[in-house]
């Protein structure tokens, strides 16, 4: 009941730190393993997701557009995820800035359509997701990074709390 991997995709870095605050904090607290796999690196970009119940997506959103990374494992992966517990984060600046200004309408309207709407697609539901916050690179790289890591760590006891409960 406790088999669980982390996969994601990043661009510049923002989600994979996220992806290990997350595993750092349930192994911290749980005591649970989780096995962590990288989308964009050749070797792993099809991980066997089959010894799993419980299967954590990381994605990185920029451009208003998930990494092609994490929309392909959902693809390939559809049928293989139902009936598994799964949790899906994405890294986000838009979600950062809307969290932090408080403007909840716009960080939950975030949220549905970066992650619902697009778990909706491939006919999937998730046990829990979350909008976090990323870093701005280029161009908009005088906005820093806006993640909190507060909210990272009570997400990540969130599903530590699921997974150890066996529900």
């Amino acid at each position: 009941m406790n088999n669980t991997i982390l996969v994601y995709a990043t661009r510049w870095g923002a989600t994979t730190e996220t992806a290990k605050e997350i595993i750092r904090t349930i192994k911290e607290r749980f005591e649970i393993d989780i096995d962590l796999v990288n989308l964009k690196d050749k070797r792993t970009k099809n991980p066997n997701i089959t010894p799993y119940d419980n299967v954590i997506l990381g994605v990185s959103v920029a451009k208003f557009r998930w990494a092609k990374e994490g929309k392909r494992f959902l693809k390939d992966n559809r049928e293989k995820l139902n009936g598994k517990k799964l949790f899906v984060f994405v890294s986000s600046g838009g979600a950062g800035d809307a969290y932090k200004a408080n403007d909840m309408e716009k960080y939950e309207h975030l949220q549905k359509k970066w992650i619902d709407n697009t778990l909706k697609k491939y006919n999937l539901k998730f046990t829990s997701r979350k909008a976090l916050g990323g870093r701005y690179v280029g161009n908009f790289a005088d906005r820093g990074d806006n993640r909190d890591w507060g909210v990272i760590r009570n997400w990540a006891e969130e599903i530590g709390t699921i997974i150890s409960s066996g529900n």
